[in-house]
């Protein structure tokens, strides 16, 4: 993935963790061509809302807290969220995003627009100016045959945060 517009995104073909489990076949497909940029959303706690404004977001099997799902779920309506949403916090997101509920493998807190709380949106710099929340940082790894690439992945991730020093 060498373009910075990409960074997160799984290509056009699906999400590739889901895809295979061969690593040079998830290489290839990493290739591109990608999913077209879209607005969607993302619903979580306010601790990870106010996160994904510094570091973006990452996928629970990463971090140890979301299950064994390798990508970041979404809707692609905040209508849509509004209808089924157990959460009160709600992350609006502009990037290359794929079709259905697993949008994207991770996702930089640039392509953060900002984060919803009831009817109200607050822009992604106002958040990320008062947010005082400790980073959350990525499990070494995982047992599956694309850890290696997961933690490339972690990596580009990590250089994205906006304090990240």
């Amino acid at each position: 993935m060498e373009h910075a517009e990409y960074l997160g995104s799984f290509p056009a073909v699906g999400p590739v963790t889901y895809l295979t489990d061969e690593p040079a076949g998830c290489r290839r497909l990493m290739k591109g061509p990608f999913p077209s940029v879209r607005t969607w959303f993302h619903g979580t706690s306010e601790r990870v809302a106010r996160l994904a404004c510094v570091q973006g977001i990452a996928p629970g099997r990463w971090l140890g807290t979301g299950g064994e799902r390798c990508a970041v779920l979404g809707y692609d309506s905040l209508d849509e969220f509004l209808e089924r949403r157990g959460h009160l916090w709600i992350v609006e997101i502009c990037g290359p995003a794929l079709a259905g509920d697993l949008k994207a493998w991770w996702v930089p807190c640039s392509s953060v627009r900002g984060v919803w709380r009831l009817e109200s949106f607050y822009p992604r710099a106002a958040i990320a100016t008062s947010c005082s929340e400790p980073l959350t940082f990525p499990r070494s790894g995982c047992a599956c045959a694309l850890a290696d690439i997961c933690l490339e992945q972690q990596t580009l991730w990590r250089r994205t945060w906006s304090n990240f020093g």
